[in-house]
């Protein structure tokens, strides 16, 4: 994973040790990289090793002097010189101990970076994981649509049943007002007929007793007896056709009767499915 951090330069290096030397501190790889907050141990102690050799005394040229001054100067040079070893150990001492820091601080950031890079892997694994759920719920949601449509088809389907159903019940029902008024018709025409018979019969019983009563117009009264009896027949084949008649619309109308009330109940059950259908419907949205 890269960083946007700026890289530590040999300015920053050097500025922090002059300020810990000023501060009375030894300016070692990890005083430096505390004093900056940040930067790699390699890099601050490539300018920090740059930093130290520009701290190195200037070399001035060798002036010729007398030779008691030289003597003296030999001894100075001397102990400068033991000085200056004692100053190399120490500084040697000194590059000991960084090495040993940044055996250490190599160590530590190894182990930082393995802890980086183990929580990397357990993110990747939960950024699986949550992937997996995601599309689990993606496809949840596809189901939950496909069920919905499927919901919302049936619902249309059922309110096309209803219609029909309607339109049957309406049709039914038509049918049974024309059958129970063809019934009546049927009705008041034997009824009629029923009428025309007893008249026909009065007057038969009329003609009968007139016949007897004049003898003499015998034949003619028989012939118009044999005729009204004719006619007495058939009003009264009329009458027995008018009775079938009545009989075929008033089964008719039981036919239209039952056939309106099935439809009457399979309109109220596609009613009933309809409101389950819209409670489940309302219910799951």
């Amino acid at each position: 994973m890269s960083s946007d951090r700026p890289r530590i330069t040999y300015e920053d290096v050097s500025a922090a040790a002059d300020a810990l030397v000023a501060e009375g501190q030894r300016p070692s790889i990890r005083a430096v990289r505390e004093r900056i907050g940040r930067g790699s141990p390699n890099t601050i102690h490539r300018h920090l090793s740059a930093w130290r050799a520009a701290q190195a005394p200037a070399e001035r040229e060798a002036a010729r002097l007398p030779d008691a001054l030289a003597a003296a100067l030999a001894e100075e040079i001397a102990r400068q010189a033991a000085a200056a070893r004692a100053e190399a150990e120490t500084a040697a001492a000194e590059a000991r101990a960084e090495a040993d820091e940044l055996a250490d601080t190599g160590e530590a950031l190894e182990a930082e970076r393995d802890e980086h890079q183990e929580r990397a892997e357990a993110l990747e694994r939960e950024r699986d994981t949550l992937a997996g759920r995601v599309d689990e719920q993606g496809r949840e949601i596809e189901h939950l649509r496909a069920e919905l449509e499927a919901t919302r088809t049936a619902a249309d389907t059922l309110r096309t049943d209803l219609a029909e159903a309607r339109n049957r019940v309406q049709t039914l029902s038509e049918q049974r007002d024309e059958a129970q008024a063809a019934a009546r018709a049927a009705q008041e025409r034997a009824e009629a007929a029923e009428v025309r018979r007893v008249d026909v019969e009065q007057q038969v019983a009329r003609v009968s007793e007139q016949v007897e009563a004049r003898t003499e117009a015998r034949d003619e009264a028989r012939r118009e007896v044999s005729a009204l009896r004719e006619a007495l027949e058939s009003a009264r084949v009329e009458a027995q056709a008018q009775a079938r008649a009545t009989a075929e619309a008033e089964q008719r109308a039981a036919v239209a009767e039952a056939q309106a009330q099935a439809a009457a109940e399979a309109r109220d059950e596609a009613r009933t499915q309809a409101q389950a259908l819209a409670d489940r419907l309302w219910g799951s949205g």
